[in-house]
This record gives C-alpha cells, sequence and structure tokens, in this order.
C-alpha cells in the first residue's frame, strides 16, 4: 500500500509551489459525499494529530524533533482574512459561516466533517475559496530556533489543492546541501559558484537558470580536459569525443545527449518535466564529480601507501 505523504515530507522533501489534489469530495447521484481516504490523506499532508516535526536544525548542525504550532487563515464574508479555530470550511454558510455552524467544515482539530453534512448540492461548495496555514516549528533542543513553512489550500472544481507557498530557512539550507564536497575540483575549473547557483535556481523554481549553469558547469568540464590538444573543429561533439575518456564509464556514453538536452530551451518544458529532468540531468554531473573525488582520494592513499612501502624497504635494506 502507497505511504500517505505527511508534514515531514511536506517540509523537507516538497519544492515550493508544488501542488498536491485531494479529491475529498466524491461526486454521486445524491451530491458530494465524502471520500475518506482522501479526507485521511488530506489530513495527514497537513499534520493533523502530529505535534512533532523531525527535521534537520541548520543552527544545532543535528536532526531534532521540532514542536508545531499552526494558525489557519480564511476570508470572511466582508473579504478579509480572519484567524480560524483548526477549520477549513468549503461548503456555502453565508448565513452563519461567522457563528461556525452550518458551512459544511474540515475539523482540524479532531480530524472530521462537522457542521452542514453530505450529500452536498453542487451549488453549495465554495469553489475558488482558499485557506491558508502558517506552521511555526520551534527546535526541541533550543526554543530560539524556529522555522516557518505556509501552505495555500485552494478549493476548485470540487478538489482541494494544497500549495507550498512559503518556507524559511530554504529546503537547501535544511537539507544541509554539501555544496563543499566538490569545491576543490570546482574551484579549479571555475564551476563552484555555478554548482551552488544550480541547486538554488531550482529550488527557487527558476528552472530556466538552473539548466544554464547546469550547461555552464559541463562545458567548463569539458574545457578544463581539452587543455591545449588541437583539434579539427570547435563543435562541441568533437571536443567531447576527444575527451570522453575523462569521463566516469557509466556516463561516457550520455555526454552528447546530456549537452543536447542542457541546450535546449527550458521553456519548452512544463513544470513537472522540468523538475524531472534537472534531476536527472544533476545527478550526471554528480556522478562526474564524485568519479573525480573518488580518483583523487584513490591516488592520495596510493601515495601514502608507496610511501610506507618505501620506508620498509630503506629500513630493510640496512639491516
Amino acid at each position: 500500500m502507497e505511504e500517505i505523504q505527511d508534514i515531514n515530507y511536506v517540509f523537507n522533501d516538497v519544492s515550493l509551489y508544488t501542488k498536491e489534489t485531494f479529491h475529498i469530495l466524491e461526486d454521486t447521484a445524491k451530491g458530494y459525499v465524502i471520500n475518506q481516504d482522501e479526507l485521511k490523506r488530506f489530513l495527514t499532508y497537513i499534520g493533523y494529530n502530529n505535534n512533532r516535526l523531525i527535521s534537520f536544525c541548520h543552527k544545532c548542525k543535528n536532526t531534532f524533533p521540532f514542536e508545531i504550532e499552526r494558525k489557519i487563515y480564511t476570508l470572511d464574508l466582508h473579504g478579509k482574512f480572519v484567524e480560524s479555530d483548526d477549520d477549513i470550511y468549503f461548503t456555502e454558510g453565508k448565513y452563519a459561516v461567522q457563528a461556525g455552524y452550518l458551512a459544511g467544515t474540515i475539523d482540524l482539530k479532531y480530524g472530521k466533517i462537522i457542521g452542514y453534512q453530505p450529500p452536498y448540492e453542487k451549488e453549495r461548495i465554495l469553489d475558488g475559496q482558499i485557506s491558508y496555514i502558517e506552521y511555526i516549528f520551534t527546535c526541541t533542543n533550543d526554543f530560539k530556533h524556529k522555522y516557518i513553512m505556509l501552505l495555500s489550500i485552494e478549493i476548485k472544481n470540487a478538489c482541494f489543492i494544497i500549495r507550498k507557498i512559503g518556507q524559511n530557512p530554504s529546503m537547501l539550507t535544511v537539507k544541509g546541501f554539501d555544496f563543499d564536497k566538490y569545491e576543490k575540483f570546482l574551484t579549479q575549473i571555475d564551476a563552484y559558484e555555478d554548482y551552488k547557483k544550480a541547486d538554488l535556481s531550482f529550488a527557487d523554481h527558476f528552472y530556466a537558470g538552473a539548466f544554464t549553469y547546469l550547461r555552464r558547469i559541463f562545458e567548463k568540464m569539458v574545457k578544463y580536459y581539452i587543455g591545449d590538444k588541437q583539434l579539427p573543429d570547435n563543435h562541441m561533439d568533437t571536443k567531447i569525443e576527444a575527451i570522453k575518456n575523462n569521463f566516469d564509464p557509466r556516463i561516457q556514453g550520455l555526454l552528447k545527449q546530456l549537452y543536447e538536452i542542457l541546450s535546449i530551451s527550458i521553456h519548452e518544458l512544463d513544470e513537472e518535466q522540468s523538475k524531472e529532468y534537472y534531476e536527472y540531468l544533476k545527478a550526471i554531473i554528480d556522478m562526474q564529480l564524485e568519479f573525480i573525488k573518488t580518483e583523487d582520494e584513490k591516488e592520495k592513499q596510493s601515495g601514502e601507501l608507496r610511501g610506507v612501502l618505501s620506508k620498509i624497504t630503506n629500513l630493510l635494506n640496512k639491516k
């Protein structure tokens, strides 16, 4: 059975503006009824009955539980945002919504539907209604260390659509991305800043920039490996063919295709394709960086072993 995604997943792994759709209202001949499985999935996703977030505290430099404080904001009948009592209402209640009854409501405190009960007429559903949930997470190791996250919940065509629209600190900070892992080689080819900016652009949903930085890194790798080699022409295919043996054997056959994809306008891809393709292309770059790092470590170990063996040999020769 598929694991239900919870608030830990939302904070730690979901990129900004990613949307998740929940079909809580199920259309039947009698009207809209509640799909209990989707309601459960929805409640788990937003952290109902969960008072702890497990995440890396970038200030404590360790993983700790965070206490969760949650506030919900919804537009009232006068078009003003009001803080609600753990309630998200989704049916028309213009006669009594502000008094807290009649409207069909998801009660996040008890995880159930209260107020006006199903089945619901189509005209009753508040299509276009948007609520916001603000989360404040407090590190249990140090109460001064706090994180914040903001989700929007939009009702559209009888569906509940959740978007992660804000988070501080960023996922990159929370996940503790180790930009310095490959700093030595990236600095050597003048691509260290490109490497950082690629992930930062991706996290900010600036996919055109993210792809551009990946292409720069690859081009600088190729230039570095070519060095003073004399080539018959300046075409990238020619360059790649000339230096492909410097790359991890697992990706040598992917290099030309990698560059072709990185050179295609990112604007031809939709959001989901951009996210998926970036992760694959970045993985190829990272494989090469890991290959270089591993080869350097092997060379260092070999040097150390040669030194030890030489020392032992000298000692034996003196006897």
